[in-house]
């Protein structure tokens, strides 16, 4: 035997003793995290079904000047949630949340706060007890961000889901609509500057709240965490006041707001109520718009007049942008040109405005990265020579120009 080997029966025993010790480790109950003591915290504690949650209720009074949420909308939550990371997954916390309520003369804000990582399940039935009697949410990103990720942690804790009970409104699609032509961007903080004048002053970015959060994990040093509050409080007002603003636009066109806003407002309701969008346009167009932006708004509204069956009135607006200064889109030119055509029997007006169609796709370069449009145009272009070669068309063209002859000469005689 070398020197230091142990005998076989001794490792035996050795290894039976590790066995048992194992054994006892695996089947003692594991030993409950406990959240922070409220007392160490600005906040208050709140008993669940799944145990303690903490909550900080705040009331914010609105400003005079700002836009106000409606009142005539009860139920309506804002929520905006902090988390441990952007790229979601299962690896990611919720470790705020933050409902906003429209009382009449403010917000009332009530954040849950995840003390621990252990009182995730409490947080969550907290969150659910306080939306119980929600009936609409209010988002920024929250489709793709903040519900997603709720639903996942809701989940994994194995406790129902409500997102799919409530009304939602995510307000990051609508504010690309009716601000993006405004601002450099369309984040928030973007646009609660740029939109609504609205100054955070000394506030962290988000991107930092989640180190502000692993820091107290680390710490429990509560010094941090009033700014933690604060920036998602201010989140939520900043949210609240950009809905009711979208909400002040998509109620006009009022002479309040920016022509760049009815276009937006025009554009979101197009599908949703023409009839509106319509309204919206015309307003625009009467409104102090760069020209290369009324040529565009001239070409919705034509499009909106068309559908409904307003043929004559969609040509001549039409007609009239493409003889502007603005040189019009060639995808404007073509639908006049089918207006021309098609409608209106004008077979050399059509053959005109697509030879300037034409003209304008290859002055644009358009042949070399959408040669499809282009050749769609020189074919357009030889279909109408051809049309206008023939001895009926001659007739017909003939025709027209006689009657307009007739009507111009009768309207100056008169």
């Amino acid at each position: 035997m070398s020197p230091g080997a142990r005998p076989a029966a001794d490792r035996g025993v050795e290894l039976d003793r590790l066995r048992a010790l194992l054994r006892r480790l695996h089947d003692a109950p594991p030993v409950p995290r406990r959240p922070a003591s409220p007392t160490k915290l600005p906040v208050e504690p709140v008993e669940t079904p799944a145990g303690v949650a903490l909550r900080r209720v705040e009331h914010v009074t609105w400003p005079a000047g700002w836009p106000s949420p409606s009142e005539a909308a009860p139920g309506t939550v804002y929520l905006d949630t902090e988390t441990t990371g952007l790229a979601g997954g299962t690896g990611t916390y919720v470790f705020l949340v933050g409902l906003g309520r429209w009382t009449g003369s403010g917000l009332r804000v009530t954040q849950f706060f995840l003390g621990d990582l252990g009182a995730e399940s409490a947080l969550l039935h907290a969150v659910e007890k306080a939306l119980a009697d929600a009936r609409r949410l209010v988002t920024f990103n929250g489709r793709t961000f903040d519900l997603p990720l709720l639903e996942t942690r809701y989940l994994l804790a194995r406790s129902r889901w409500w997102g799919t009970d409530l009304d939602h409104l995510d307000l990051y699609p609508l504010a690309r609509v009716l601000w993006r032509t405004r601002t450099a961007d369309c984040r928030l903080t973007t646009l609660e500057s740029a939109v609504l004048g609205l100054e955070r002053g000394d506030d962290l970015p988000g991107a930092m709240m989640p180190s502000l959060y692993f820091r107290w994990l680390r710490t429990r040093d509560t010094r941090s965490l009033p700014r933690l509050f604060a920036h998602n409080q201010w989140d939520l007002v900043a949210l609240a006041a950009l809905a009711a603003r979208a909400e002040r636009v998509l109620s006009g066109p009022a002479p309040d707001h920016h022509p760049l806003e009815w276009m937006g407002a025009a554009r979101w309701l197009e599908r949703r109520e023409p009839a509106r969008a319509g309204r919206f346009y015309e307003a625009a167009l009467e409104g102090a718009l760069a020209p290369a932006v009324r040529v565009r708004a001239a070409w919705r509204l034509g499009l909106l007049w068309r559908r409904d069956g307003r043929v004559e009135a969609a040509r001549s607006l039409w007609s009239d942008v493409a003889i502007g200064p603005e040189p019009p889109p060639v995808g404007l030119l073509v639908d006049l040109a089918k207006l021309h055509e098609h409608q209106a029997r004008d077979v050399p007006a059509a053959l005109a405005v697509a030879r300037s169609a034409l003209e304008h796709a290859e002055a644009q370069g358009l042949a070399a990265w959408r040669p499809a449009i282009v050749a769609g145009l020189r074919h357009r272009v030889r279909r109408l020579e051809g049309r206008l070669a023939h001895p009926v068309t001659l007739r017909r063209a003939s025709a027209v120009a006689a009657a307009r002859a007739g009507v111009y000469n009768s309207g100056h005689d008169g």
